[in-house]
């Protein structure tokens, strides 16, 4: 469950900086243009990483856990 809550958070702060971008850059505070842009696309490639290493994610979990 815990990988799965990271991914999820991960992809909706993305999802957000891109809403927010698109809308104009009116909730997240930017000091350059397309900031918001970047910070959805490395949030986007977190996931994508976390997708790449989603065993060991959940094997390092696992360990943890007991």
């Amino acid at each position: 469950m815990l990988p799965t809550g990271a991914k999820m958070m991960t992809l909706e702060c993305g999802m957000r900086f891109l809403a927010d971008h698109i809308a104009g850059d009116v909730y997240f505070h930017i000091s350059r243009p397309g900031q918001n842009l970047d910070r959805a696309r490395t949030q986007f490639k977190l996931v994508s990483e976390m997708e790449a290493h989603w065993d060991e994610m959940h094997q390092i979990v696992a360990r943890w856990a007991k």
